[in-house]
């Protein structure tokens, strides 16, 4: 699984949902505050128009009470309304305009701004915005200047404005979070689905490897017995006896690793969980080891930092940095260096196994983590009292385990060597 699509699984786990619809509220909050006074001004911009289309349709000189009512009925919009004729005169002003002097302030004084062709523009002063009409109406051989002002400066009037618009924002990132939450859960049960694909056919290699692996010991069992059958005393009878016994003790750990697959997930689904001290868990292990790792003439590089702690179970953890420590003495020669660092990085505890040796080749960097997956550069133990199991089961019980603790690991090509890491969330004191 990408780190992408594992990212995607933790947005759309449930208990992250709720965060996720808060973002998404707020986004519409944002989005809204963006775009409401350009929906405002867009909105009061049309009714302007609308009012002066009426105002071309009327009898300018001689309005009636239907013509008055219907444009005291934009008042509702709070406009200020000024209609003069060509001698400046007033034919009709809303109740929101003023005396004579504001009409020859306004109409008389610049009526070359005036024209048949109005435009509403858009004035962007100190302290609010408006929105101004100056139109020339020719009705009868007649001239009449109209001036239509909107005062868009009232963050409630927006607000009661651009309501449908608010809505259709919410409307709209309901739907969004619907379809990605949709999107998260096909690609949440198609990853289930390919995940089960791939532990199907995890099993089954690894059934058929230990299958291939099996035959050999039997083989060689098979052959021995005969022959002691055959031969009688005229062989060296407890030299076969030693041989038998060492290829069935063969068959029996591969047997324990077949049993050790087939009950991983059920017993990691019920461990306990405590404190878990790394720090503690990683120098026993090195103590362990110690004599072994002298014994075959591998340098040990250890840098522990104290008081590393996690949540987790003790007992699996210490299985998986067991595997890495095994893997990289099986890839370490005689006079080469191991180095285990143990560290806290961004919340983190980071455990790294090097070894100096062969570098993995690019194609085979996934598929170490498969069951019963081998390479050419893995080595015998030294000695059986070593307790190494070859089984080829170690990268994927270390991946399993850790992922069991929400934890990640990884490998990269060094320039000597390869190095194994696991990162877990640090558990603070």
């Amino acid at each position: 699984m990408t780190k992408s699509s594992e990212k995607r699984k933790q947005i759309w786990n449930p208990q992250n949902r709720g965060c996720f619809l808060i973002f998404v509220f707020l986004l519409a909050l944002c989005i809204y505050a963006v775009g409401c006074y350009p929906a405002y001004a867009a909105l009061k911009t049309r009714t302007i128009y609308q009012l002066y289309h009426e105002l071309e349709n009327m009898k300018l000189s001689d309005l009636d009470d239907d013509d008055i009512d219907t444009l005291n009925e934009f008042q509702k919009e709070k406009f200020e309304v000024m209609v003069t004729d060509e001698d400046f005169q007033k034919i009709y002003i809303s109740r929101n305009a003023v005396s004579r002097d504001y009409i020859d302030r306004f109409i008389k004084n610049r009526q070359e701004e005036y024209t048949e062709n109005a435009k509403v523009m858009q004035r962007n002063l100190e302290l609010r915005h408006v929105l101004i009409l100056k139109g020339k109406i020719i009705d009868g051989g007649h001239t009449f200047y109209v001036y239509i002002k909107k005062d868009v400066q009232s963050g409630i009037d927006i607000i009661k404005g651009t309501t449908i618009y608010f809505l259709l924002i919410v409307m709209l990132d309901i739907f969004l979070y619907y379809v990605l939450s949709q999107k998260g859960k096909w690609e949440t049960e198609k990853q289930s689905k390919q995940s089960d694909y791939q532990l199907l056919e995890s099993q089954r290699e690894f059934v058929a490897n230990i299958s291939h692996e099996l035959k050999t010991p039997l083989a060689v069992v098979s052959s021995q017995v005969e022959m002691l059958e055959i031969a009688g005393d005229k062989i060296d009878r407890t030299y076969y006896y030693s041989s038998i016994h060492e290829e069935l003790d063969k068959m029996s750990k591969m047997i324990g690793e077949l049993l050790d697959f087939s009950m991983l997930d059920n017993q990691m689904s019920a461990m306990e969980m405590s404190r878990v001290n790394v720090s503690e868990m990683v120098e026993y292990l090195l103590l362990r080891y110690d004599a072994m790792f002298r014994k075959n003439e591998i340098k040990i590089e250890q840098n522990v930092e104290k008081k590393c702690f996690v949540y987790g179970n003790r007992m699996y953890l210490e299985r998986a940095a067991n595997n890495y420590l095994m893997n990289a003495f099986q890839h370490t020669k005689q006079g080469k260096c191991i180095r285990v660092t143990l560290k806290k990085v961004k919340k983190q505890i980071r455990l790294e196994v090097y070894n100096d040796g062969e570098l993995i080749k690019e194609d085979q960097i996934e598929r170490i983590w498969d069951s019963f997956y081998t390479t050419s550069q893995k080595k015998t133990p030294v000695t059986s009292e070593n307790n190494v199991r070859n089984a080829g089961l170690g990268l994927f019980v270390v991946r399993k385990i850790v992922t069991k603790h929400k934890g990640t690991c990884g490998v990269s090509n060094q320039e000597n060597g390869v190095l194994f890491w696991i990162q877990i969330p640090e558990l603070t004191e």
